[in-house]
């Protein structure tokens, strides 16, 4: 574990409300596979993973092998984030934020830049 990650040592499934975004942002596929098994029938209005297309095939077919539906694999966004160009931690969590507040307020992400009022 690096000292300047944070520490949820738990991922706690009867905690997430319909008001809960769910983050996840883990060391290996490994556990972010567990956390999304666990996340996946929760009322999340959000569930994103980080990772590699790779990693997101790998995580998601082994979920579907065990039989999640098409329907509850749709709800992950991942690779996690809009697509902004950043590849530093900072722009990485920023597109993270912009791609939360599109779900919360039903934005499309799209520039603002040149739509009428």
């Amino acid at each position: 574990m690096r000292p300047e990650r944070g520490i949820c040592p738990q991922f706690d499934p009867t905690a997430v409300t319909s008001s809960t975004y769910v983050v996840l942002i883990t060391e290996d596929h490994v556990t972010d596979e567990a956390a999304l098994r666990q996340a996946l029938p929760t009322p999340a209005p959000y569930i994103g993973m980080i990772g590699s297309l790779r990693k997101v095939g790998i995580v998601l077919e082994h979920l579907r092998s065990e039989g999640a539906s098409a329907e509850a694999l749709a709800r992950v966004r991942a690779p996690i984030g809009l697509d902004t160009g950043g590849r530093e931690p900072a722009e990485i969590a920023l597109a993270i934020l912009a791609e939360i507040e599109c779900v919360r307020h039903g934005g499309d992400g799209k520039p603002r830049a040149g739509q009428r009022a």
